[in-house]
């Protein structure tokens, strides 16, 4: 692991600037993910990646230690990142490493950086989505991704698990879809033993109530943990490309 990664979790601050500032971390990729993102990047081995959100550049670290392992080519990962609230921490500590020339960095909102990429035909092999918790939004970035993102290619969302659930709802999204599958995924979500059985309850109701399926049909009653998705980050593989019919549609 990088140095200054390993300083970052052992004193639970991160430098900010050339004269050794350092400031406290918060809403940060913990160590533990930022591993489990380096083992899903040994996976698929890509040589471009991208990443939605930027913070405090921890995750985008993890990322650019493994471009410089396998000597990939200069920008071969794109963050796009618009809000300045962030401060200067994370350019600072990727030049430190000197991985500078591994990274491009795209000031702008999603939506605009993500079509530009879609009409150049710009393709990735991974992508890491750790952005706004707003539905649509994340769900916009997944549909531009999907269409940049070779055969093979995997995108990881986190928050997941229902501790967001906008989030959530996307991944339930992408788990329905026939050209996508779930790879890995980690830390997951643990529940209280009342929360298990008032879970279990309304499943229980829910699967004897009649007719639900005509009365309810965008929703599926499974529980997230029935579908595996009760992880707060999940990656999923692209297997083919899309060839869904005009009038597919599935409940999720």
């Amino acid at each position: 692991m990088l140095k200054v990664l390993v300083e970052i979790f052992e004193k639970g601050t991160i430098e900010s600037n050339n004269s050794g500032e350092r400031i406290p971390l918060h809403s940060n990729t913990t160590k533990d993910q930022g591993l489990f993102l380096q083992q899903v990047f040994d996976l698929v081995k890509p040589q471009k990646t991208l990443e939605v959100g930027f913070a405090y550049g921890i995750s985008t670290l993890f990322i650019l230690e493994k471009h410089k392992e396998i000597n990939s080519l200069d920008k071969a990962h794109i963050v796009i990142e618009p809000d300045e609230y962030w401060g200067t921490a994370a350019l600072h500590n990727i030049e430190k490493e000197g991985l500078t020339k591994y990274l491009k960095i795209e000031s702008d909102f999603s939506d605009m950086v993500l079509t530009k990429l879609y009409h150049e035909k710009y393709t990735i092999q991974y992508a890491y989505i750790d952005t706004t918790k707003i539905f649509d939004v994340v769900l916009q970035d997944f549909y531009f991704i999907d269409k940049i993102l070779e055969v093979g290619g995997v995108v990881i969302l986190d928050d997941c698990g229902g501790g967001w659930p906008g989030v959530q709802r996307v991944a339930r999204f992408i788990n329905t879809l026939p050209h996508y599958s779930k790879l890995a995924a980690h830390n997951q979500k643990k529940q209280t033993l009342k929360k298990k059985l008032g879970v279990s309850i309304l499943t229980f109701l829910f699967n004897i109530l009649p007719f639900k399926m005509r009365a309810y049909p965008t929703i599926d009653f499974k529980t997230d943990k029935e579908l595996g998705l009760d992880f707060s980050c999940i990656a999923f593989q692209k297997n083919e490309v899309d060839n869904r019919k005009w009038n597919w549609d599935k409940s999720f």
